[in-house]
């Protein structure tokens, strides 16, 4: 199932990061671009949970670990995925209709609306990739999703244009998040440091090398990152000891 993780992933990471930074760039760009984002956001979000839907299908043990199947529950995580989900999709519902009537400060406030949806999504994956694994610390685990989310903007960035800023960000965010991973899973991708250690590379220079190779650089730098991050996936899956989640990073 490692290519329909890895697709998952990179799908909820461009849909996501996008929704938090395309409003951000496109407040004062030409009507064109910001026409085209009001068409394509919210069939976005309808591909987002639709793939999500069916891997969980698939391989549900992760998401079961956490209770993040449980729509109707009270569990904290489920919680806030669907309230900051809901209000991207509602932000997108009055863009689709009333985009033309959008100054600046609304696409900062759909923007905002696109970060809180992402930084709830990230926790989602970063649980989903714990499952039934090592569990950190709640601040280490915390910590960890929120290191993840200049990934998310630089698949965005990439998937807009040329490569910025946010695409080095994104290597040392998702350095210090493997820092912040259980002992015991970092010991277990021992093998898997060479694609980490590319993916690092990648990123980091995708902004300064010759104009020409920096989308190719950053595009290949996400796609190795996400190759990590499902192999890490596996190999905490296969670390694990089915022990009861901690009710403090389940409870509101």
């Amino acid at each position: 199932m490692t290519g329909l993780a890895l697709l998952v992933l990179a799908i909820n990471l461009v849909v996501w990061g996008a929704h938090a930074l395309v409003p951000w760039r496109f407040a004062r760009e030409p009507e064109i671009r910001r026409r085209g984002w009001a068409l394509i956001a919210l069939p976005a979000v309808g591909l987002s949970i639709v793939v999500t839907a069916v891997s969980l299908r698939f391989a549900p043990d992760a998401a079961v670990a956490w209770r993040l199947h449980e729509v109707e529950s009270r569990i904290l995580p489920t919680l806030l995925l669907a309230l900051a989900v809901g209000g991207a999709i509602l932000g997108d519902l009055i863009l689709a209709f009333g985009w033309r009537g959008f100054e600046p400060v609304a696409w900062r406030v759909l923007a905002a609306l696109g970060a809180l949806a992402l930084a709830a999504t990230t926790l989602a994956s970063e649980l989903v990739r714990i499952g039934w694994g090592p569990v950190p610390g709640t601040w280490a685990l915390v910590g960890a999703a929120a290191l993840r989310l200049p990934l998310a903007l630089a698949a965005a960035e990439a998937t807009i244009g040329a490569p910025r800023w946010l695409t080095p960000l994104a290597a040392v965010g998702l350095a210090g998040a493997v820092l912040l991973w259980p002992q015991p899973l970092v010991a277990a991708l021992h093998s898997d440091r060479l694609t980490l250690y590319s993916a690092l590379a990648l990123l980091l220079a995708a902004r300064f090398v010759p104009r020409r190779l920096r989308r190719p650089a950053a595009i290949a730098g996400v796609l190795l990152a996400l190759l990590f991050l499902v192999r890490a996936g596996q190999v905490s899956e296969s670390l694990g000891t089915h022990e009861t989640i901690p009710a403090e990073a389940l409870s509101p």
